[in-house]
Order: C-alpha cells, then sequence, then structure tokens
C-alpha cells in the first residue's frame, strides 16, 4: 500500500504523520493488521464522529461515520482505556451488542488530551470476526498517542 522502507515501525508512522497527514498514517496502521477499518473518533457530547477515516476497500459507509456513544465500542474503549473484541456476536462481556449484524471485531484506545480530557478513540474494526495480536496492541499503545498533535 505505502512504500515505506524505515528501520523501526513508530518512526515510520511518526513520519507519514508528519509528512503525508492522518488518513496515510492510518492506512500504515491498517496495513499491520487483517481489519478493514481504521479510523479517528471524536467524541462531541454523547455522540461519536468520524473525524478521520481509513477503509481498506475505499467504500466507507456513511452508517459510520456519526454514532451514539451509549450505541458503540467506543463507549467500552472511554470507559476502560481500551477494548478488544474479535467476535462480538460471542462475547458473552457485551450486554449488548453494539451495532450488532454490522461490526464484528473490534479495537479501541481513548485518546486524552494533555489536559486528560478525552478527545475520543482511535480504532481498528470489521464487519468480520478478526484479532489482534498483543504485540501490535502492545505497538499501538506506544504510538497512538503521536497522533493527537495533529488534531484540532
Amino acid at each position: 500500500m505505502l512504500d515505506i522502507d524505515l528501520p523501526a515501525p513508530a518512526a515510520a508512522v511518526r513520519t507519514v504523520l508528519a509528512n503525508r497527514g492522518i488518513v496515510p498514517a492510518l492506512a500504515l496502521l491498517n496495513d499491520r493488521t487483517p481489519y478493514r477499518f481504521t479510523a479517528i473518533y471524536k467524541l462531541n457530547g454523547e455522540v461519536m464522529h468520524a473525524a478521520h477515516a481509513f477503509d481498506r476497500t475505499a467504500e466507507y459507509r456513511t452508517w459510520l461515520k456519526v454514532v451514539p456513544l451509549g450505541k458503540s465500542f467506543c463507549q467500552y474503549a472511554m470507559e476502560h482505556g481500551e477494548f478488544v473484541t474479535s467476535h462480538a456476536s460471542e462475547d458473552q462481556r457485551l450486554t449488548h451488542r453494539p451495532y450488532a449484524g454490522f461490526v464484528e471485531s473490534y479495537y479501541g484506545q481513548v485518546l486524552k488530551r494533555e489536559c486528560g480530557t478525552p478527545y475520543g478513540t482511535f480504532i481498528h474494526f470489521d464487519l468480520e470476526p478478526r484479532s489482534i495480536p498483543p504485540e501490535e496492541i502492545d505497538f499501538l499503545r506506544g504510538v497512538i498517542p503521536t497522533f493527537l498533535d495533529y488534531l484540532d
């Protein structure tokens, strides 16, 4: 997808963010996973807005642009700092199934401003069951805060 040959993946993300912007950096992170979508959702009251999104198939759906926080997986990431489900329809932790029949797998991490207030979430998600390796989660924990320097 992106033709980048840098020795360190975190340096690659920082370089793409600085030189090409947020969506190309999301594409780079998406390329490291099997997820179809990678996005940054901004919290606005009780609603999450897709501030920046990458869809591997370039068919980003309008139903994904504005999502009520209480009906989203982002609510769990906001509450716990991070949330992952590989197969939502079979996940016993979920008392209700946000976007049942649409979103089946999700990895989300809360984005907090320097003052500690939440900006929103960074997420990978898909309509199919997907999983994310623990080492990728560790990588994301280190690199995702970098995006805050580029968000309004």
